[in-house]
């Protein structure tokens, strides 16, 4: 076999080895909003992959950003958790200071270089550590260049990690920075909302009996309007909180879903129970992600990712929709659920052509590269609720609707195309007036029934 074949061999072995990695780590980590599950499924991860026995994860202190601090360990029998370490001191800290990863290939011999031309006080520092470490790896967290924490990974064995190793763990970085950041805000609107329930239970008692008690002191003090005025003031305060806490958690929700889809979830005290819905489930993929992404630097490749998927969220909450998952390099997304529409497969179709729309303006105008996507629908029933139990749930769609959507979605693959859809989406736009191109009944993989596939763009 020539060199040449041999090194195109290796070069897609590896494509499909980041594929396959960064497809589990997406999946795994963001399916969760539980800090201490997505730190036990990336240890998991580290270890299938990389074979990584000894592994910390550090995220700054909410109460003390100057500092981060040990919130989980790997390989170590559960030594050091807890211990912190300032922004700038020793290897770590370093890391974090200038948001770049640092490779050490051999610990011993670069820790004597750099004690050799400075004496930094790592007194304090009382981090897990193997005795033998002789090779480290430390990468920062980061989301929208803002910093979350470090992931430090250690071994016994010399020069273990590599540049191509760098590459894809700055790229799963971005995404358990990701995972910690919406776990985090999940936790603040979990937060806020159990307070907004406190607060919307006690009102008509507080209110009801500080009538009371302002009518009897209106009796007992009649003439002294000064104390009444203060104390109107003070109900009026506690009024004004309740409101700027019902703003701030429909302005959390917002950001997810669309407003009116945040207004109906605090209506309803977030108990979105499961039952069936009719929906349009929607899937979309980035053609060639893996290449684009290997050929690239992780912080152009993460600026990428904020720039397109925020466009195409955007509009999917603008068309009734909720992105149910970030995939990678895909979307998932429904329409009709939790709040039901008789229109969904005309908000999910306008969404699709306003996706397209607007990938295709972003690469003519430079801000991204130009790429191509592959957009599915299919609509139907699913059973769609809040998955969980008191402590975390996830919106979770079930049922063949969605599993028909995906497989729709991979046809673009075959039939060159970007925008394709099922018989039932057909019947619900064909008088629009746009251009459609019929490509008949096609047999899906694991479905039973041969589906009419439709061909928008």
């Amino acid at each position: 076999m020539s060199s040449e074949k041999k090194t195109l061999l290796e070069i897609i072995e590896r494509h499909k080895k980041v594929v396959n990695i960064m497809h589990g780590v997406s999946s795994k980590i963001n399916a969760s909003l539980d800090l201490e599950t997505i730190f036990d499924i990336t240890f998991q991860l580290l270890d299938q992959y990389f074979q990584f026995k000894h592994i910390m994860i550090l995220l700054l202190e909410e109460e003390n950003p100057d500092q981060l601090k040990v919130v989980a360990s790997h390989g170590y029998g559960g030594a050091g958790a807890g211990a912190t370490i300032p922004i700038g001191k020793g290897v770590i800290g370093m890391v974090a200071k200038n948001k770049k990863l640092l490779r050490m290939g051999n610990v011993q011999s670069q820790l004597r270089l750099i004690n050799s031309v400075a004496t930094p006080d790592t007194s304090h520092i009382n981090l897990p550590g193997i005795p033998n470490c002789s090779s480290q790896l430390a990468v920062p967290l980061i989301i929208h260049e803002d910093l979350v924490g470090v992931i430090a990974i250690e071994s016994e064995n010399a020069g273990l990690f590599n540049k191509k190793d760098e590459d894809l763990l700055q790229m799963i970085g971005v995404q358990i920075g990701i995972a910690v950041n919406n776990a985090r805000q999940f936790k603040t609107i979990e937060l806020t909302n159990n307070q907004l329930k406190d607060l919307n239970e006690n009102l008509e008692q507080k209110v009801q009996a500080r009538t009371k008690k302002l009518s009897r002191q209106k009796k007992q003090i009649e003439g002294q309007h000064t104390l009444l005025e203060e104390q109107h003031t003070a109900l009026e305060e506690e009024q004004n909180k309740t409101q700027n806490m019902l703003e701030k958690i429909e302005t959390l929700f917002g950001q997810q879903v669309s407003k009116e889809i945040a207004n109906e979830l605090v209506a309803l005290d977030g108990k979105v129970n499961s039952k069936a819905y009719d929906v349009t489930i929607m899937f979309l993929d980035i053609r060639d992600f893996t290449v684009f992404a290997d050929s690239r630097p992780p912080e152009k490749v993460a600026a990428f990712q904020n720039t397109v998927f925020g466009e195409i969220m955007e509009i999917v909450r603008n068309h009734k929709g909720i992105t149910n998952q970030i995939l990678g390099d895909g979307i998932m997304a429904v329409f009709g659920a939790p709040i039901a529409t008789d229109i969904h497969a005309k908000n999910a179709v306008a969404a699709g052509f306003d996706i397209l729309d607007i990938i295709k303006e972003l690469g003519e105008s430079g801000k991204i590269p130009k790429i191509r996507i592959g957009i599915g629908l299919h609509n139907g029933k699913v059973i769609a609720g809040n998955i969980g139990n008191v402590h975390r749930k996830q919106y979770s769609l079930t049922g063949s609707t969605v599993i028909i959507a995906s497989r729709i979605e991979q046809l673009n693959k075959v039939y060159k195309s970007q925008f394709l859809v099922s018989e039932g989406i057909y019947k619900e736009i064909r008088n629009n007036g746009q251009p459609i191109t019929e490509h008949g009944d096609v047999k899906l993989k694991g479905i039973g029934q041969a589906v009419g596939i439709y061909q928008l763009a």
